[in-house]
């Protein structure tokens, strides 16, 4: 068989733009919302908390410093949409190097709060566990024990 440059050249710019165009398994989900509602308030006036986030047990170090979070905002009314970030990272330095514990929203995630003058290392989840880019929102009661459930995206 033999083939020109000329079709060795268009057969490769079609497996290039083939290639351009596929996705890739390894895509960033998106960043996801969840609408989180101030338990607090009912009754009475609001108490400001905080809220976090905390990684799956398989992104999680084993560290005297308590656990990994991604610290979502405070929250001070009687409700407010926070946004849970596409991935983050997490580096622990040791005797034998770095470890970077890396998790997105693909992977499990449970919340909790605190008090806003509380020191984050005493913090822990409260929540069940949820898998974020499971739904395009989520929604739950801080403080609480409830897992999130799904809704749509919010904005406010």
């Amino acid at each position: 068989m033999i083939v020109s440059r000329r079709s060795l050249s268009l057969s490769l710019l079609a497996f290039v733009a083939a290639a351009i165009g596929c996705s890739s398994a390894v895509d960033v989900p998106p960043s996801v919302t969840v609408l989180v509602t101030n338990s607090t308030c009912n009754p009475g006036p609001c108490t400001s908390v905080r809220v976090l986030a905390f990684p799956d047990d398989q992104h999680q170090p084993h560290t005297p410093g308590g656990l990994w979070s991604l610290d979502l905002g405070i929250l001070s009314a009687a409700s407010a949409c926070f946004t849970i970030p596409a991935g983050a990272e997490f580096n622990v330095t040791g005797p034998n190097g770095t470890t970077t514990y890396v998790w997105s929203t693909a992977n499990g995630l449970a919340l909790g709060s605190l008090s806003p003058s509380q020191p984050v290392l005493a913090a822990t989840p409260s929540t069940g566990r949820f898998v974020p880019a499971s739904a395009a929102g989520w929604s739950v009661a801080l403080p609480g024990s409830a897992t999130p459930t799904p809704s749509t995206a919010c904005t406010s």
